[in-house]
């Protein structure tokens, strides 16, 4: 099913990515690695409360 996308709103979402990222650069690059480092920071707050929670008394 992913490998085959023929849906108008799918070539829609990917036509103005593509132009986001055409047009500015720079400012994706900056959006994608805030967006990766907001991940990275969420997971890792999630191991240590899991630690905590684990930790015994």
């Amino acid at each position: 099913m992913l490998s085959r996308p023929h849906s108008l709103f799918f070539w829609l979402v990917v036509i103005i990515i593509l132009f986001l990222i055409a047009t500015h650069p720079v400012a994706s690059a900056h959006a994608v690695l805030a967006v990766w480092r907001a991940i990275v920071t969420l997971f890792t707050g999630l191991k240590t409360f899991m630690s905590v929670l684990s930790a015994p008394r």
